[in-house]
């Protein structure tokens, strides 16, 4: 016997029909209270950069059913202060250097960091990227020469 007991029917969910019925108060007071927090802040952070349009609140609610649907029953950590701030900032820097075609010199004034900090971003960034590319050629080996 190897179906499993219950099918996995998430596919099914028509995030449509799902958000139509988070307006309805008796569902909202459901939300537990992490979600609905994921929920405010994000309308929060929408209506700061978007300003009071009128779909903030739709768009808030599609964003955390996004990130429910897909990181849902897995335990995920979430950094936070300079932690979150120093890991974006290192992001940044290397699209900027890979994507962007700034040389470190730029990125030394731009960023206002010591050339050494640039190369080891870079570094440790690259070494970071090379671990998600695929296996093109089944080598065993996702290193790019």
């Amino acid at each position: 016997m190897s179906e499993p007991l219950f099918s996995n029917d998430s596919n099914k969910l028509d995030p449509a029909k799902v958000l139509a019925h988070m307006t309805d108060p008796a569902v909202l007071t459901r939300w537990e209270g992490t979600l609905k927090e994921m929920v405010e802040i994000a309308e929060a952070k929408l209506r700061s950069e978007l300003g009071d349009v009128a779909n903030v609140p739709s768009l808030a609610r599609h964003v955390v059913f996004a990130l429910c649907d897909t990181l849902g029953g897995s335990v995920v950590y979430l950094p936070r202060g300079d932690t979150l701030k120093r890991a974006m900032r290192d992001a940044a820097i290397f699209r900027d250097w890979r994507d962007g075609g700034k040389q470190p010199a730029d990125l030394v004034r731009k960023y206002r960091l010591a050339n050494q900090t640039i190369y080891d971003i870079i570094a440790r960034q690259r070494a970071l990227h090379r671990k998600r590319e695929p296996d093109l050629f089944g080598t065993g080996n996702n290193s790019v020469h």
